[in-house]
């Protein structure tokens, strides 16, 4: 039975320093002789709106952007290569490509797919 989207709501957020300290922190647990790091960062009204549900293979992302503007839906396969190859490429969907590898290595999923439909500013 396939299972409903959830819709989602991902707060910005502003970081004064350390851009992405307490992330890259996950890494000093694995790693412990990285250095200690240190951000400052506050959250914001600010967010992204969007419907995610579970996919029996590929990456689907259907983004927007603030304007309204739709691009068409990319459609990657669900493997570690293709994630990894995406991210190091760069551009759009770079971040995306990253996330889904790190859930495909740690959560085990078969396949998500991503509506980004909308945006509070």
């Amino acid at each position: 039975m396939p299972r409903k989207p959830r819709k989602i709501f991902v707060p910005g957020r502003l970081c004064l320093f350390g851009e992405h300290g307490d992330r890259a922190g996950g890494h000093r647990s694995i790693n412990p002789a990285l250095e200690k790091g240190y951000t400052l960062s506050v959250g914001t009204h600010q967010g992204i709106y969007a419907q995610v549900k579970p996919h029996p293979t590929p990456l689907i992302l259907r983004p927007s952007f603030s304007d309204g503007t739709r691009l068409e839906p990319i459609q990657l396969p669900m493997d570690r290569q293709t994630m990894l190859h995406s991210t190091k490429k760069g551009g759009c969907f770079s971040y995306a490509a990253g996330v889904a590898d790190y859930s495909l290595t740690h959560y085990r999923v078969q396949g998500l797919e991503i509506d980004n439909y909308g945006f509070y500013e």
